[in-house]
């Protein structure tokens, strides 16, 4: 069956998926976020390794570099053997269930199982996932005393190297996870059955589609449903459109006849696909708008990253860091339009210099837009409390933000191209079609904020010729992005007109 602990869990979540896995993989449509995040999970695995006191690792990689399970499996039972106190990434197999638990630290009475997460907190899943490795582990003759949880403490502040011990939080979940640990007989007989099967199974479309995971095959999966469907109702909850899915309720025309309660927004939404309804534009709302922007007008946004591992000194897990930022600026009405830029060196922490250029940039009580203004104005805080001496002015710029979202969100201004969305990634479009300049899958390289960070990381090292072609895609992203709110803002005053 070769059921591993990874495939365990996604059979718990969806036994379709792990059906899918085993003859279709070719159907998933990867989550680059996920995947960097599964990439990061990793590094952070390696480095709780030392958590417990030294260890052994039984990791070994056949010469096309995937994992030799056969070579684990060697060096655990040898390691077993000579009794090592921790053994890393130790694997083993019983009756087609393999798992390698991160860390296995030996007691008085028997083996402890440790589990790493990258999370911040517990969830469902680590439980499945930890009760899954105690049934194998106990299936082959160990005697586990306790199972504990190893998540990342979000308190946790980088000074000088990484104290792991202050990283991680240990949580012991022996009996949380009994519950769990009790249906792993019948899952595991229930996974071999599923993958026995040669037709695909029939599994209805659910909230386990979203939940604890993004599946990558809901798209396959949803490929039947018309669209637009109730799952593209405007801010509606998974749960609440799985319902209406059971119900019968799935295209805009059942959601019409059905009643069901709508929101101004969702209303506006569906009559606007239903009745095929040009752009609708309230030009009463967006001058009471525009009227509260001044010149010179400033328009902002920024990049940033996060990671599990605080890089540097004075960062927690996961805080966003903006590591570049676009400025597009008209210094008067009808005046030229014009642009800075900051990307930061990627080899040192970029927040210092990244504030004092943007303190240069921006001057004092300027009007400023943004789009979804709580990012930026949470990153500008967040450098204020970094950096004292600049605090004043970083907070002046904060203040003084003006939210293009705003109008968007508002109901101001609607197309049924926006899809029920009002991100600037379906905006833009919607008010400039076909432009193939505003086409951010036009650009090369960097075309969302994720592969923007993941562009902005991979930069140390490189070299030089493509780290100043990846700077010069990361720029003309970043500079994409505040160009295009100069567009909208001016498309507004042309509905004025």
């Amino acid at each position: 069956m070769n059921l591993s602990k990874s495939k365990y869990t996604r059979f718990c979540q969806c036994p379709k998926m792990l059906w899918l896995d085993t003859y279709h993989p070719e159907r998933a449509v990867q989550d680059e976020a996920l995947l960097r995040r599964f990439r990061e999970g990793n590094e952070i695995g390696d480095l709780a390794m030392g958590l417990l006191g030294d260890f052994v690792e039984t990791t070994a990689y056949t010469a096309d570099g995937k994992l030799d399970i056969s070579s684990m499996l060697k060096n655990t039972r040898k390691y077993l053997i000579e009794g090592k106190e921790n053994i890393c990434e130790a694997a083993f197999s019983k009756n087609g269930c393999y798992c390698a638990v991160d860390i296995l630290h030996k007691t008085e009475g028997g083996y402890e199982i440790y589990e790493v997460k990258s999370s911040t907190e517990i969830k469902d899943v680590y439980l499945w996932d930890v009760a899954y490795q105690r049934w194998v582990l106990e299936q082959s003759g160990l005697k586990i005393t306790g199972t504990y949880l190893v998540y990342i403490d979000r308190t946790y502040v980088r000074q000088g190297d990484i104290d792991i011990h202050k990283l991680f939080a240990v949580q012991n979940v022996t009996d949380a996870v009994l519950p769990y640990y009790a249906e792993v007989a019948l899952n595991t007989a229930r996974a071999g059955e599923y993958i026995a099967q040669k037709e695909e199974p029939e599994m209805p479309l659910g909230e386990q589609c979203f939940s604890p995971y993004d599946c990558a095959y809901r798209q396959y999966c949803a490929r039947a449903l018309p669209s637009p469907n109730v799952f593209d109702l405007y801010n509606i909850r998974i749960k609440k459109a799985c319902e209406y899915l059971r119900q019968g309720i799935v295209s805009f025309d059942d959601v019409v006849r059905s009643g069901i309660p709508l929101n101004e927004t969702q209303r506006r939404q569906v009559e606007f696909e239903q009745l095929q309804l040009p752009t609708y534009v309230n030009r009463l709302g967006i001058k009471s708008f525009l009227k509260t922007l001044r010149y010179p007008l400033y328009f902002l946004d920024f990049e940033t990253f996060q990671t599990g591992i605080p890089l540097y000194d004075g960062m927690h897990p996961y805080q966003q860091v903006p590591f570049q930022y676009s400025l597009h600026y008209i210094p008067e009405e009808d005046g030229e339009l014009l642009h800075r830029e900051f990307l930061a060196d990627e080899n040192s922490d970029p927040r210092r210099a990244l504030a004092e250029r943007l303190v240069e940039d921006i001057p004092q009580n300027v009007c400023t837009l943004a789009y979804n203004k709580a990012f930026e104005c949470m990153v500008i805080k967040q450098l204020a409390e970094t950096f004292p001496d600049l605090a004043e002015k970083l907070m002046n710029i904060r203040e003084n933000i003006h939210d293009l979202l705003d109008v968007f969100r508002d109901g101001f201004v609607y197309d049924r191209a926006m899809q029920g969305s009002f991100s600037i990634k379906k905006v833009l479009p919607a008010l400039f079609p076909d432009d193939p300049n505003l086409d951010y899958h036009n650009l090369a390289d960097v075309h969302n904020g994720t592969e923007a960070t993941d562009v902005y990381l991979s930069l140390r090292g490189m070299e030089q010729s493509e780290r100043d072609k990846l700077r010069q895609s990361l720029l003309a992203y970043c500079g994409l992005d505040t160009l295009a709110m100069v567009l909208l803002w001016q498309r507004l005053r042309e509905f004025c007109v």
